[in-house]
């Protein structure tokens, strides 16, 4: 699974030991901007998503 960069700062931000106890964290923060809470709920979708032995890497951003 890739993340953005600033999916995997939040990530990082919010890991909580366990894949189950991060995407709860995801999913209680509350922070009101738009920009954080869409990346907040992006990463909690495609954490929820992830299957057995799947790991997580950094992409970035196409230069424009």
């Amino acid at each position: 699974m890739f993340l953005s960069v600033n999916e995997m700062t939040t990530l990082c931000t919010f890991h909580a030991g366990t894949l189950s106890e991060t995407i709860t964290l995801l999913r209680a923060a509350k922070d009101g901007r738009a920009e954080i809470m869409a990346t907040l709920e992006s990463l909690a979708v495609k954490l929820e998503g992830m299957k057995d032995g799947e790991s997580v890497s950094l992409y970035f951003e196409p230069e424009k």
